[in-house]
């Protein structure tokens, strides 16, 4: 069946690309085809992927293939700035500031071309072709995985805290990410369901009676730790979980990880992340055992190359960044309850990416059905907060500090 939004996709279109980006003169199409790009990737929410696969000729060949991914704006009219920008100029400047210290870091495909008519459309190079691979959602990140994203982001954090230190200004359209008090609203709602008196989710009563008990505070509070201004900022990816990273091994070693899809891209925290990560990407196993292994992968990488780029702000320490995660819990518990299982379903809910993002709310049959099978993880995991005073919401510096002993050297 051939879907209509890719119908420009034809013989002039690829003719028209391969000579405008390959410097290929008289190119003629042989055989194409239009495939969905995969199940992982297929849709990015206002988004839609094709993989195209291409044979041609042309001056200088008679045996020419090229194969592309082809990213195609869902809404006709629609534009995402953010991801422009990003791809043609973020990462770019990015990248160049890390040539001083670590040579060439790679952090996305190549992209060849944006257009804009008869629809946004993105062309990158097919990253599969080169060895990369996605990962099957359900089944999260293992150890290796998870520390190799996180030691790539930490690159990729490092050097965006410095451009914005040197040019805040270039920053400007990032000052609104994915959860705002608009977007809170779907979340808010899902947040009612799970902590209705039925409990729906059956989750051990110690730790639903907390939760019923701040089910009103935790979205304004997460708002407020998503939006807060720090002393220490960085370019977010922020939606940076398992579908937006593809792996590369090289006989059975995994050697590299790149990353897709920022049309969430915020100033802020590296909280925003790092938390959304590990909640919504490493496999439940992993995370209960190995989650301050995979916090001190990140910072150690994130203050050796703020050290090599000689940063001149403040870095975070391991304990700051410790105590940091426990004074925004509320974000925290947004992405474990309310983000992490809907992504980790791979179902076809979609989550607001923005205040103008019209979605369907969740049914209460829809979340224990999401939540079947991951139920014993949750609740692990709201144990390891409770154990520590999360949700006994510890908002205030007073009790927060009662804590920071737990990190100190």
């Amino acid at each position: 069946m051939i879907d209509e939004r890719a119908k420009f996709i034809n013989s002039l279109y690829l003719r028209n690309l391969i000579e405008g980006n390959f410097r290929e003169n008289e190119v003629k199409i042989k055989a194409y085809s239009v495939e969905q790009s995969s199940e992982v990737i297929a849709s990015e929410g206002s988004f839609f992927m094709k993989r195209v696969l291409i044979k041609y000729t042309s001056r200088s060949t008679t045996d020419g293939s090229l194969s592309f991914i082809v990213k195609i704006n869902a809404n006709p009219k629609g534009r995402n700035p953010k991801d422009r920008d990003v791809y043609e100029e973020k990462i770019p400047s990015i990248s160049n500031l890390l040539l001083k210290c670590a040579g060439n870091i790679k952090f996305v495909p190549d992209l060849i071309s944006i257009t804009q008519e008869p629809r946004e459309v993105f062309v990158f190079e097919d990253i599969t072709a080169n060895g990369y691979h996605a990962e099957y959602i359900k089944s999260g990140l293992n150890l290796e995985q998870s520390k190799i994203s996180l030691q790539k982001l930490a690159f990729f954090h490092a050097a965006s805290a410095v451009a914005i230190a040197n040019d805040k200004d270039a920053f400007d359209g990032y000052t609104v990410g994915a959860l705002t008090r608009d977007t809170g609203k779907f979340y808010q709602d899902i947040l009612k369901k799970i902590t209705h008196q039925s409990n729906p989710l059956q989750i051990d009563g110690v730790i639903f009676d907390k939760l019923k008990a701040l089910n009103m505070k935790i979205v304004s509070k997460a708002v407020e730790d998503y939006t807060r201004v720090t002393p220490f900022r960085v370019l977010n990816h922020g939606d940076f979980w398992t579908r937006n990273i593809f792996f590369k091994y090289e006989d059975s070693s995994l050697v590299d990880a790149l990353f897709v899809g920022f049309q969430s891209a915020v100033v802020g925290s590296p909280l925003i992340d790092l938390l959304y990560f590990l909640n919504t990407s490493v496999e439940y196993k992993t995370l209960i055992e190995s989650r301050d292994h995979l916090i001190y992968a990140y910072h150690e990488t994130l203050k050796f190359v703020l050290e090599k780029l000689n940063y001149k702000g403040h870095i975070p320490t391991l304990n700051e960044i410790q105590v940091d995660i426990l004074k925004n819990c509320a974000l925290e518990l947004i992405y474990l309850l309310a983000i992490a299982p809907i992504l980790r379903a791979n179902t076809n809910i979609v989550l607001p990416r923005d205040q103008d993002t019209d979605v369907a709310v969740v049914s209460e049959k829809e979340l224990v059905e999401i939540y079947t099978g991951i139920k014993k993880d949750v609740t692990t995991l709201l144990y390891a907060f409770n154990d520590n005073g999360r949700l006994d919401w510890a908002f205030s510096e007073g009790k927060i500090k009662g804590l920071i002993g737990k990190f100190q050297n």
